[in-house]
């Protein structure tokens, strides 16, 4: 009977040490790439994960060959669909290498949609991104 609660406890102390791997992720909170017309978008928030505040939004764009899209018009529109309110649009700065920044207060701790809207080499299409903020 003494041999079941020591089971007991070393099956707990495992799980939880597999637990607290499993929740490490990297440092970089990076959405599900979404397709936008002709691109593939990704987004990566700082800081990761993204929570309520002052946030920096970096747009990684890349044509159907998987190369870097360079020279874009990449506009992002904010919006909280929970509380039915609109955030800024904001016009994201090319970084010269496929990646696009724009900075942007998250006001509330909800999920937010991010439709960034990309212009680049005559084509044009927009992604549809969903994130929660802490």
């Amino acid at each position: 009977m003494r041999s079941h609660p020591i089971l007991l406890l070393a099956l707990i102390a495992t799980l939880a040490a597999c637990s607290t791997k499993s929740n490490s992720s990297s440092p970089m909170a990076t959405a599900t790439a979404q397709h936008a017309g002709a691109f593939t978008v990704a987004l990566q928030f700082s800081p990761a994960p993204p929570k309520q505040g002052p946030e920096t939004i970096t747009v990684s764009i890349k044509d159907a060959n998987a190369n870097p899209v360079k020279g874009a018009m990449v506009k992002i529109a904010t919006k909280m669909p929970s509380m039915s309110m609109h955030g800024p649009t904001l016009t994201a700065t090319d970084n010269g290498d496929g990646t696009y920044s724009a900075q942007t207060n998250l006001n509330y701790a909800t999920q937010w949609t991010f439709d960034v809207g990309v212009s680049a080499n005559g084509k044009s299409g927009t992604a549809h991104v969903t994130q929660d903020v802490k």
